[in-house]
Order: C-alpha cells, then structure tokens, then sequence
C-alpha cells in the first residue's frame, strides 16, 4: 500500500483521540475497519505505530517519529490549499475507487466526456475506507462495489448512491478440485472449503460470504486475509483455498471458475457521490463511460468462459443511466 495524506490523517486522528474506538467514530467508520485500516497503514511504514493498554493507544517510538512528520506535512499541504484562488477550491473531480482492469481507460474516456474536470484518483479496495473518504470530503465520487445492504457501509449525510451493475459471483478454485468439472456448484458443496476472504473485506463482504455460508449449514474457514491478487491466484491453483471470482476475471493456468447457485453473494457495483460537489450530469457521463468500457468485457466473458456461457443467471446485469 502507498501511504498517502488521507493515511496520515487517520494516524493523527488516533493519536489525537488516543482510542481506536473514539476515532472511527469521529471519522464515521465502524472500529474493526479502523482497526484493518492501521494494520495496513503499520504495514507500509514497517512496524507497530501505536501500542494498546487498558487506557487507549499510545504511539511507540516509530509512531511518535512518523506523527511529527506527518503533522508538518498536513499543517504544509492545509497551508497551500489556503493560499490558493478560491481558498482552495477545486476545479476537477476527486474519485475515489477499487483498483479494477477498467480503471486506466475509464480515465482516458472521461478526458473526453468530462474535458473541463480534471480527474484525481485515490485507490483502496475497501468499500469501508472510500465511504469514509467521502464521508470526510477527501472525495467528491466514490466507485466501489458493495454487498447487500444490511453488510454494507451506508451513504454518509449529503451523498446518494446509484447502483450501475449486479455482478453474481461464481467460485474459483484449482482445476485439479474434484469440484471443478461440475460446472455449477451450491453452497453446501462448499461446507469443507478453505476461503480466502474478498479483498477489502472489512466493508461488508468478509460478513457477507459468512452470513451466506451459515444459512447453507456451515461456518466459513477463512485464511490468507488482505492477501494481494497475485498471492491469491497462486493459493488457489495449488489447491489451498478457493474464493469468490467476478465475471470480469479471466482465470489462469490451473484455476477453474464454477457457477454458484443463488444470489446470496451477488456484488453491486455502485457511484456514491456528494450531490453538493457534483451534478447528476456528470455521475451519468462516469456511469456511460464505464459501461461502454464494461459491456463489450461480459460480453466476450459470456461467450467464452463456459460457467458464464452455460449459465445466463451468472451473468453480470447493466442498469442503463436513468432517463430524465
């Protein structure tokens, strides 16, 4: 993970509130997401940057170093913005997404449709931690995927949401699994599986796949969390887990994809956005734009991966930007 100014703020949250439990609420996210959050942040900087007692969070020698550091770099970059036309005010559009395949030629086209807003990104794979960035309007649009809505961060005050796509999930797991043949596969199938988790999966989708795999009969294995993709890909065609596949992933050498029964797991793609910072005119350009970039990827998918081409229910379904 690159650490960027949002991380530091966080980091200065904590020391400020001196609790992790203070400070999500302060920022508007639940504790275990902060709690995921910091242990990617300690991660990226190598090591603890805060210690936990009975009392709070205290920072250690490392966190005192980096919060010094990081409290001159916000106090600079507050001090620029303040001196600039407008007092700061921007003139482009602050998106905040997942990583995705899409994402460099999604940029391209909204050069074209959107030639008088400049497009900045800031990338997590957590639902959780967009939300909070646009909670906290370090963003003005957030491009994420969620699961139901019970499992999902809600929209912060001043924000709407509109879901653009419905992406079933199938299952991805070694071509030597005795499942792999079978083309389709139910939940209960799955009772002695290893799982890896999905990738940001403090948003709701970790809590998502549980509550799905309980209803079938069975509690979920989970292993190998906040993995990277290609980690992931390796586990899964050695044998050792398997995990939830979209229909826009093209699966390697020793990886089978299988349909899975029902839509308990299914993934909704969706724009959230500050209606006060951007028009409805402009979501419905990054809504088109995505889907002219998405749509002809399915559809190739649809025709040649056989769990998609044999089962019409899997296949992802486009919602059409709203008519006026």
């Amino acid at each position: 993970m690159q650490v960027e100014l949002r991380h530091l703020r966080v980091l200065t949250q904590l020391a400020e509130m001196g609790s992790i439990t203070r400070a999500a609420a302060s920022l508007g996210v639940s504790q275990p997401t902060l709690s995921n959050q910091l242990r990617r942040i300690e991660k990226a900087f190598g090591g603890p940057l805060f210690v936990r007692g009975a009392g709070g969070i205290t920072p250690t020698p490392l966190g005192r170093h980096v919060l010094a550091r990081a409290r001159g770099l916000l106090a600079d970059m507050d001090d620029l913005l303040a001196t600039l036309p407008g007092g700061g005010s921007r003139s482009g559009i602050r998106l905040g997404t997942h990583p995705h395949i899409l994402l460099g030629e999604w940029l391209r086209s909204l050069e074209t449709g959107l030639p008088h807003r400049e497009v900045t990104t800031s990338l997590d794979y957590s639902g959780a931690v967009l939300t909070q960035l646009l909670a906290n309007d370090l963003v003005d649009v957030v491009f994420m995927g969620r699961v139901a809505d019970h499992h999902a961060p809600p929209c912060p005050p001043g924000t709407t949401e509109r879901v653009i796509t419905v992406e079933p999930c199938g299952i991805a797991l070694a071509s030597s699994h005795r499942l792999a043949r079978r083309g389709r596969v139910s939940m209960t199938d799955l009772a002695e599986e290893t799982w890896i988790p999905p990738q940001g999966g403090d948003d709701g989708g970790t809590a998502m796949l549980r509550a799905a795999c309980e209803a079938a009969g069975f509690t979920p294995r989970f292993r190998y969390a906040d993995t990277d993709f290609t980690s992931m890909v390796g586990f899964v065609a050695a044998g050792f887990a398997i995990t939830l596949a979209s229909p826009t992933w093209l699966p390697g050498d020793g990886i089978t994809i299988v349909a899975l029964e029902g839509h308990a797991t299914d993934a909704y793609r969706v724009l959230r956005w500050r209606t006060s910072n951007v028009p409805t005119s402009e979501i419905d350009i990054l809504h088109r734009t995505y889907h002219e970039l998405y749509r002809p990827v399915v559809q190739r998918n649809g025709m040649t991966l056989p769990w998609l081409a044999d089962n019409p229910d899997s296949r992802p379904r486009l919602l059409e930007v709203p008519c006026d």
